[in-house]
């Protein structure tokens, strides 16, 4: 069993450690929301050939991510036509 003394310890390190915490997440909660709104800022005082530029640079990114993919589906289709054609396609009868 604790001694009071123990016991008053306990609570008190567990007060101390749960204040830290809580602090430490609404700190960064703050910091957070004030970077985010600095980002908003920062989107609003751009220019329109920033903008075009930052676009542009999405453009591409989703482009190349598209040809990478269709690269994908085209490699599966053609692994398909192959076992269809070694005969490794399964039953025959249609039975999924």
């Amino acid at each position: 069993m604790l001694s009071p003394q123990n016991f008053k310890r306990l609570v008190l390190t567990g007060a101390v450690t749960a204040i830290t915490i809580a602090g430490s997440l609404y700190g960064a909660g703050i910091k957070t929301g004030q970077e985010a709104g600095q980002q908003i800022q920062k989107t609003r005082e751009a220019t329109l050939d920033e903008r075009i530029a930052t676009l542009q640079g999405i453009r591409e990114n989703l482009s190349s991510k598209k040809h990478l993919v269709q690269k994908q589906l085209d490699d599966l289709d053609a692994r398909v036509e192959d076992k269809k054609r070694k005969g490794l396609a399964g039953p025959k009868n249609g039975d999924p």
